[in-house]
């Protein structure tokens, strides 16, 4: 499965096939042949193209007539098919201008495991899954001044869950452009 944000920029496969790789599982035998010829001229490498901003923010008009509700959000979906897996969304709560981050998760969970997030190599954190529908899972994590500086010079954010089967799933979501989408939002907010 290749999970890839709406701008199809994906990270998860390598992850996945990383460990395989070095486990050997997805080693392939050469031949003593093609072992032998000799290395084309190494090509002058591109230079590196700057990763693709992951994260967006959107305004509406909310039920304040005319009070801009904004929220900054990355949706992962997969390669093939365009399903979503993963939604991370946040925003401001009204009442108390306090920032959340919720979790939109895909289907065929344990829930009882819940799900758990960690910042680059940080302490991995748990967080309770608190309601399912049609569209999937859902949990809620209250951002404090730590967390959201965590996120700010962070890479990756990795949201992982247990599978029904409970096996586990790990999705890496990218916090490249993180800093400007919340500077922008708590601007607006």
């Amino acid at each position: 499965m290749n999970l890839v944000p709406d701008r199809q920029f994906s990270r998860l496969t390598f992850c996945a096939f990383a460990g395989l790789l070095s486990a050997g599982i997805g080693s392939v035998p050469v031949s003593a042949q093609e072992a032998a010829k000799p290395e084309a001229p190494a090509a002058q490498a591109p230079a590196p193209e700057k990763p693709a901003v992951a994260w967006t923010v959107n305004c509406a008009s909310g039920a304040n007539a005319g009070a801009l509700e904004c929220q900054m959000s990355q949706n992962l979906t997969e390669s093939k098919t365009g399903q979503r897996v993963l939604t991370v969304t946040i925003r401001k709560q009204p009442k108390d201008g306090a920032m959340a981050m919720l979790l939109a998760l895909p289907h065929g969970l344990f829930i009882p495991a819940g799900a758990s997030y960690q910042i680059d190599a940080a302490e991995k954190k748990t967080v309770a899954i608190q309601t399912s529908d049609q569209n999937g899972a859902y949990a809620a994590v209250p951002l404090n001044a730590d967390l959201i500086k965590a996120l700010k010079t962070g890479t990756s954010l990795n949201i992982s869950m247990e599978s029904v089967t409970r096996n586990p799933v790990t999705i890496p979501v990218s916090l490249n452009g993180f800093t400007a989408a919340i500077d922008k939002l708590d601007a607006v907010n």
